[in-house]
């Protein structure tokens, strides 16, 4: 992370404040881990709640636009409603161990 902000801060002669603060956010990183702070990967789950179906296109850009301005990678679920609740609850249950293919 840090070769790649730093890459893209000197890539131009005057970066822009969000590479220069990408790039202390990835220096900082680094620090912490080097200290002994662990790196976690974490799910979470998001709801919407309409009580119009015609309000569901709403629902879904709002859920879009929020999870892009908080830096989420939102993936829908289709049909697997169940096994992604599940994956949400505090329980250490991490799907990609118990895939079978």
């Amino acid at each position: 992370d840090v070769r790649a902000a730093e890459f893209k801060a000197t890539s131009t002669r005057k970066p822009a404040a969000r590479d220069s603060l990408a790039l202390r956010s990835a220096q900082a990183t680094e620090s912490e881990e080097a200290s002994g702070a662990g790196l976690v990967n974490f799910g979470i789950l998001v709801t919407a709640t309409v009580l119009d179906p015609a309000k569901e296109a709403d629902a879904r850009a709002a859920v879009d636009n929020l999870g892009a301005t908080a830096r989420l990678r939102l993936r829908p679920v289709y049909g697997s409603q169940d096994s992604a609740f599940a994956a949400a609850l505090p329980l250490g249950l991490v799907l990609t161990k118990h895939v079978a293919v």
